[in-house]
């Protein structure tokens, strides 16, 4: 394959098949939330017509599709980029066509069709590490999960919740079925106290930090917000609970309600201030050099 070949491949199919789809539909274009950044508010343009990207929030750079490939993956050269478009299968090369578009608020279904031991998929241990995660800290909680959206393959790191798996991975995050993941110490002696994460990678940063695993101690990682009242009936079980969720709007307010529901409730998002969540203070304080 050549550019000309690859920059023939519609960039919204490209997309779909690393589980980026659009948040906003328009006749000739669709926009996207960043798979750059976090954001609110979609600022990434694809034109279907001229198959070319812009984004807005970052100095409208843009391009083609292998240009976008090369942005999304820094290491990459031009050959690498080429060479995962012919891995993808993505069809011909001869138009623009595309996958159809998924409007907003209509979820595509993920299928898990097989989990493995974290370790067995070279790409799923290289992003846990871009994390500064090592693959024997997320072997304790995670698995790489295997799946399928629209018929298509897909793999990530996930966390088994009450109704599936949370999963994610370089590119995109999702969940098969949404719920908390309860982790209870083994030991009884010791499982009094809980801490309560907002994402699996807070919890495995924590432990990462921390430089140990006991398994005495009892986590809950929420896996989203909107499962608080999951959570609830255990916290009220436990004598001590640290909350180290996220210090942003929606954290510190689901904290605020958690401790006005349950005295026993103690917030220790100051412990990374003045970063936003225990992953973030994890990449930007730890050297280089993470072991696997």
């Amino acid at each position: 394959m050549n550019c000309l070949q690859a920059n023939n491949i519609s960039i919204s199919e490209y997309l779909a098949s690393i589980g980026i789809y659009p948040k906003r539909n328009l006749s000739y274009y669709s926009f996207y939330l960043s798979p750059f950044r976090e954001e609110r508010t979609a600022s990434f343009k694809v034109d279907h017509k001229l198959n070319l990207w812009i984004d807005f929030g970052d100095s409208h750079s843009g391009g083609t599709l292998v240009d976008l490939i090369l942005k999304l993956n820094p290491g990459f050269a031009v050959e690498d980029a080429l060479s995962h478009l012919s891995d993808l299968n993505l069809g011909s090369f001869s138009s623009h066509q595309h996958t159809p578009l998924h409007e907003e608020n209509i979820k595509p279904k993920i299928i898990v069709t097989s989990t493995k031991p974290i370790g067995t998929n070279k790409f799923i241990s290289d992003y846990l590490i871009s994390r500064k995660i090592s693959p024997s800290t997320a072997s304790h909680f995670c698995k790489e999960v295997y799946f399928e959206i629209n018929d298509k393959n897909y793999y990530g790191v996930g966390n088994e919740n009450t109704n599936g798996w949370s999963i994610r991975n370089k590119y995109w995050k999702g969940c098969s079925g949404q719920g908390i993941s309860f982790y209870k110490g083994l030991n009884e002696k010791n499982v009094a106290t809980l801490s309560v994460f907002e994402g699996i990678f807070d919890l495995m940063s924590y432990v990462q930090l921390n430089k140990t695993y006991e398994k005495a101690q009892s986590f809950i990682v929420l896996n989203s917000l909107s499962n608080i009242k999951e959570a609830l009936p255990i916290i009220k079980d436990f004598g001590t609970v640290n909350l180290y969720l996220d210090r942003d709007v929606a954290g510190m307010k689901a904290t605020k309600r958690i401790m006005e529901t349950n005295c026993n409730c103690i917030d220790k998002s100051k412990l990374y201030t003045p970063h936003k969540d225990l992953n973030e203070k994890l990449v930007k304080e730890r050297k280089p050099g993470l072991r696997r």
